[in-house]
């Protein structure tokens, strides 16, 4: 009897646990947030997969994890929501430039091309996990980031845009290169 309370404890403690990560929620075609940034993200183009939750370690820092995502046959759209456990402000974005997308309340240092080795992926969590969800992240790539926080700088979305390209080079348009997936995803804000 012992050993069934034991394990019916565990069980509750790591569903509690569970639900107090679970800052992105899957909803009909896409996710919601559930922290102290409420969005929601939609699309009838790209399939989703996700939520996935975890904790981290980020410097001294401790984060409580969401991430869910939209595919496309050559491009995703990652979402991150996030919580900084300590509530130590650590999600401060302040130094970088307001974004008119998704809305201005993201900042965003702007549309980059990246060359991503195959053995950078190995190791890394987000990588992995988009390979392992039929993406693969190697190769050459248009990239952003976009970044909306809590005024205490406690909850955080991360919005991330990926898209094939084939070379970086000069003259290449990274922006048009990613305004497919910006156009495939709905972002609005819930409050």
């Amino acid at each position: 009897m012992l050993r069934l309370l034991t394990a019916l404890f565990v069980i509750l403690l790591s569903t509690a646990a569970h639900a107090e990560t679970a800052h992105l929620v899957a909803i009909d075609d896409g996710f919601r947030t559930t922290h102290g940034l409420s969005y929601t993200f939609t699309s009838d183009r790209l399939h989703t997969k996700g939520p996935r939750h975890r904790t981290d370690q980020f410097g001294d820092n401790p984060y409580e994890i969401s991430l869910g995502a939209f595919f496309s046959k050559n491009g995703v759209v990652m979402i991150h929501a996030e919580r900084v456990v300590d509530q130590s402000g650590a999600s401060n974005y302040e130094d970088k430039p307001r974004s008119d997308w998704p809305d201005g309340s993201f900042r965003s240092d702007g549309a980059i091309c990246i060359e991503v080795p195959a053995g950078e992926v190995e190791g890394e969590h987000d990588l992995e996990w988009l390979r392992d969800n039929g993406f693969e992240p190697s190769g050459t790539l248009a990239y952003a980031q976009y970044f909306a926080t809590t005024s205490d700088f406690n909850d955080e979305i991360v919005v991330t845009l990926l898209a094939r390209v084939a070379a970086c080079e000069p003259g290449l348009d990274v922006d048009k290169a990613l305004a497919p997936l910006i156009e495939a995803v709905v972002i609005t804000r819930a409050d």
